[in-house]
């Protein structure tokens, strides 16, 4: 009996820590000092949890290949307006944002995307070039 309390107790205390690590700063995956742009056609959209995700097929001089636009939180997102109904498969969208940091990834941390009527959307949480630009003088003691 005090074998299962054990275990029971020791999955319970473990819950919270998977969340924290599935959690990642994207720093991790993409290189946050570069900016990319790609245009392709929308295979599929999800304003889902954890991120955004835009799958697009590109063409890179006749030849297609299948790209992954990451994008911020759906909490974050349906807080300024998105709804899950900005694009569908076979729109034509621009996406910009940050390269990944393994150049033969076909992936994109997207901040902007333009959408097929040329309106552009903000796409992530934080807008990171904003925090950089705090980080040196809050390591000087300035708020």
């Amino acid at each position: 009996m005090q074998a299962k309390h054990w275990l029971l107790l020791s999955l319970t205390g473990l819950a919270p820590a998977a969340d924290v690590a599935a959690h990642h700063s994207p720093a991790m995956l993409y290189d946050l000092t570069k900016e990319i742009s790609v245009t392709g056609v929308v295979t599929e959209y999800q304003l889902g949890n954890p991120h955004m995700r835009i799958y697009l097929d590109v063409n890179n001089n006749g030849t297609i290949e299948k790209w992954l636009a990451e994008g911020g939180s759906k909490t974050q997102l349906m807080r300024v307006g998105w709804t899950g109904e900005e694009v569908k498969p076979g729109d034509k969208v621009t996406v910009r944002g940050h390269p990944p940091r393994d150049a033969s990834q076909h992936l994109i941390h997207m901040e902007h995307l333009v959408l097929p009527d040329g309106t552009e959307r903000f796409t992530e949480d934080i807008r990171y070039d904003q925090f950089q630009r705090r980080r040196p003088q809050e390591s000087q003691g300035q708020p």
